[in-house]
């Protein structure tokens, strides 16, 4: 019974040959699948009643492998592809359909690489990143491709950088002292305090005395506008308390009518007083019952105006508390943006500025590239270094070459050194 099965995987593996999906090639069997990769699966079933070889159309599939390093294989589901040699992930796929389909014939699953897992380049190289792999890419291949030759620099572009850079740290500083200014006018303070991180010595004088002075002339503006309040309300209040000595005044009239209003009701009630002057009383009665009335109304008038002032005092102060917060907002989100831009400007500075490709080109063999590449396996991660390697899919690739300065990439006349 072995020998018959034995010859059916002959004849199975004869027909995949024949198909060209070998996967007993030298690089399926040390070879190991990762993330990234693009597999091809086909399955064969020898059918030893009809003496031939079929092809399941149904399990034909390009299968890319995750993250996890998990492909979905159609009708078995996922299964486990990190690490394993394409032939290894074979043996695995063809025994989870034998016994997902119980068959009695020969089943043979063919696992082919279509697509490899790239490769990773960092450090002092001109285009860090993800680049494609090939069988037989070195570590020198690999930092040729992403790396920008010294010699290809423009002095143009040198010049443009530093020249981009000097203006973000000039507009960062500009910020930072803003933003100094505007926290002390929301403090209350006279003067602002230079901000933390930046040297004194760095600072332009006159752009932190210009801000000092702006904070001078918010705090003088702020001051009339609370002086002109304060001189409303003591004129209110002057106004007010006149109406309340007039209202007392007033009020003692109104008294004063009342009570001859009185004598010369009882003078009219017993004949001795005429009508008309029983008018003439009852007219200064009310006379002065409508000015007590009039005074009144203006000093609750008085009152309302003083209340409406106090409340504008208020309002201004939170009115430029919250202007000062909505442009400190704004000011240090626009801080957050120069900081990164100059970053990113400074990092790519050092990367057109320190990179190297040869020991001729660093001027001796003591400045060589330190080439540092970092391989996952089913054993675990290994270090390996030299530009001569031969790199593996997903292999990381990390380049470190001593700092030069722009001039140095330049000969006496000016022009790229070659």
């Amino acid at each position: 019974m072995e020998c018959i099965m034995r010859m059916m995987r002959v004849l199975v593996a004869a027909t995949l040959f024949a198909l060209g999906i070998s996967s007993t090639s030298a690089t399926s069997e040390s070879y190991s699948i990762g993330p990234g990769d693009k597999l091809e699966l086909r399955v064969l079933e020898w059918q030893p009643l009809e003496n031939r070889v079929v092809e399941w159309e149904s399990m034909r599939a390009e299968l890319a492998v995750d993250s996890d390093g998990m492909v979905s294989v159609p009708f078995i589901g996922q299964v486990e592809a990190r690490f394993l040699s394409p032939m290894e992930l074979s043996t695995a796929i063809s025994e989870r359909l034998q016994q997902r389909f119980a068959v009695a014939s020969s089943i043979d699953a063919s696992v082919q690489v279509m697509t490899y897992q790239p490769v990773y380049i960092t450090g002092s190289v001109g285009s860090p990143g993800e680049y494609p792999f090939r069988p037989g890419l070195t570590a020198a291949q690999l930092i040729a491709q992403a790396a920008r030759r010294s010699s290809e620099l423009d002095l143009r572009d040198i010049l443009n950088r530093e020249g981009t850079i000097d203006l973000l740290n000039l507009e960062r500083k500009r910020l930072a002292i803003r933003r100094a200014m505007l926290q002390a006018s929301i403090e209350d303070r006279d003067s602002l305090s230079l901000p933390q991180g930046l040297d004194p010595a760095a600072l332009d004088s006159d752009m932190v005395d210009g801000e000092n002075e702006v904070l001078r002339l918010r705090q003088e503006r702020r001051a009339r506008e609370l002086a002109a309040l304060d001189n409303q309300i003591e004129l209110l209040q002057s106004e007010l308390d006149a109406l309340i000595e007039s209202a007392a005044a007033q009020q003692r009239l109104l008294e004063s009518a009342q009570r001859e209003y009185d004598n010369v009701q009882s003078l009219a009630e017993g004949g001795l007083a005429i009508g008309a002057r029983v008018a003439e009383s009852e007219r200064n009665l009310i006379l002065s019952g409508s000015q007590v009335l009039n005074i009144s109304t203006a000093i609750l008038e008085a009152r309302q105006e003083i209340s409406l002032a106090e409340a504008e005092k208020v309002a201004l102060r939170d009115r430029e508390w919250m202007e000062d917060m909505r442009e400190l907002q704004k000011v240090e989100s626009e801080l957050e943006r120069v900081l990164t831009t100059l970053k990113t400007q400074q990092r790519i500075a050092v990367a057109e500025t320190g990179m190297s490709l040869s020991e001729q080109e660093l001027g001796g063999a003591e400045e060589a590239l330190t080439v540092t590449i970092t391989r996952q396996g089913r054993t675990g991660t290994r270090e390996l270094s030299g530009e001569q390697t031969v790199l593996a899919p997903g292999d990381v690739v990390h380049v470190d070459a001593p700092a030069m300065r722009a001039t140095r990439l330049l000969d006496g006349t000016g022009a790229p050194s070659q």
